[in-house]
C-alpha cells in the first residue's frame, strides 16, 4: 500500500486489458487481401479529396490574367530626361481615364517613368 492511499501499489507501467485485446485482435485480423483492398480504397479516397480541394482552390483564387508584354519604349521617350518624363506624365494625367497608382513618383527611377509613360500611351492608343 502507498502512504497516501488505501489501495495496494500497482506496477509502474500497467498494460490495460483492452490494449492487450486490441493488439491481439488486430494482429490476427490483418489479411493480405484485405490490406490490398484498404490500400486501393485509401488511394481512391485521397484522389477524390485532392480533386475536391483543387476545385475549391480554383473557386477561391481568381484566374490569373494573361501576361502582357511590356510596352515598347520608342526613341522619343528614350531621349527624355527625368523632368521631361514627369512633364509628359503631368499632361497624361489630365485625361480622366488615366489613373496612376504611384502617388509618390519621386520613388520611381527614370527607367520606371519611361515604362509608365509608354504603358499609358499604348493603352490610350489602343482604346
Amino acid at each position: 500500500m502507498n502512504r497516501h492511499s488505501k489501495r495496494p501499489a500497482r506496477d509502474a507501467d500497467p498494460v490495460h486489458p483492452l490494449e492487450t485485446l486490441l493488439a491481439h485482435v488486430s494482429a490476427d485480423s490483418v489479411d493480405p487481401i484485405d490490406d490490398a483492398h484498404a490500400d486501393v480504397w485509401a488511394r481512391e479516397v485521397r484522389a477524390k479529396v485532392d480533386g475536391q480541394l483543387a476545385a475549391l482552390r480554383r473557386q477561391l483564387n481568381p484566374p490569373r490574367g494573361v501576361a502582357r508584354r511590356a510596352a515598347r519604349i520608342d526613341d522619343e521617350l528614350r531621349a527624355l530626361d527625368r523632368d521631361g518624363l514627369l512633364a509628359r506624365l503631368a499632361v497624361l494625367r489630365q485625361a480622366p481615364e488615366v489613373r496612376i497608382a504611384h502617388l509618390e513618383l519621386s520613388g520611381l527611377t527614370t527607367d520606371d517613368l519611361r515604362q509608365l509613360v509608354a504603358e499609358i500611351e499604348t493603352e490610350r492608343t489602343q482604346a
